[in-house]
Parts: structure tokens; sequence; C-alpha cells
């Protein structure tokens, strides 16, 4: 996905999520060697639901900044699909990351869905 798309896919994300609606689908490709990261605000309390499909095992987790430190409340390695729902226990800005440790380009799909 290029840099362009994945502001677009980042901010729709962010206006979605406040009004309740959906905040959609999306579908990229991760180099070898290289990772992807899309970004979400969530107040405490809030949820997120995500699931994803990929075409080959990533690595994967949600992660936010505390500081200097980065917190990682949900980690999976090389996984190739998952479903479940993320609840913010402070409001911040949360990441979903896919790195491919793989020798071949990965695509992955999916959905996020603030509640």
């Amino acid at each position: 996905m290029d840099d362009a798309l994945r502001t677009v896919f980042a901010a729709g994300v962010l206006i979605a999520g406040d009004a309740g609606a959906a905040d959609g689908e999306f579908r990229f490709s991760i180099a070898a060697g290289k990772f992807d990261e899309h970004c979400v605000k969530l107040e405490a309390g809030r949820a997120m639901a995500y699931r994803f499909d990929a075409s080959a095992p990533v690595d994967f987790n949600v992660h936010h900044h505390r500081g200097k430190d980065v917190v990682y409340p949900v980690k999976r390695e090389a996984t190739r699909r998952l479903a479940a729902t993320f609840r913010a226990k402070a409001t911040d800005d949360y990441c979903l990351m896919w790195e491919n440790k793989g020798a071949a380009t990965v695509t992955v799909e999916g959905r996020v869905d603030r509640r």
C-alpha cells in the first residue's frame, strides 16, 4: 500500500470510528523483511474488532507507546489469520502491525471496526 492510500485509510479509520460507523476493510501487500501498520485512536473503555487473512504467515501485534516504551497488549507470531476484539485500558493511538519475516511478498486483507 502506498503512503497516500495508507494515509487515507488511517484518516478513514479515525473519522468513521468516532461516528460509530464501520471503519472498513483493508488490503495491502508487505514485501519480504518489511512491515505495515495501521493506527487507530481509542478512548479508554472503547474497543476495536479486527480480523485479517494473510497469504503466508506474518507476525502480528497491537501496540501503543507510553513515553519511550512500547506496550504490546496483543502479540502473535507466524499467523495467517486472526479475528479478535481489543478493548483499550487507556486513551491512546493503538497500532495494528503485521511483519513479514518470509522470503516472498505477503498479501493481507481484513477489516477493523471500532465499537
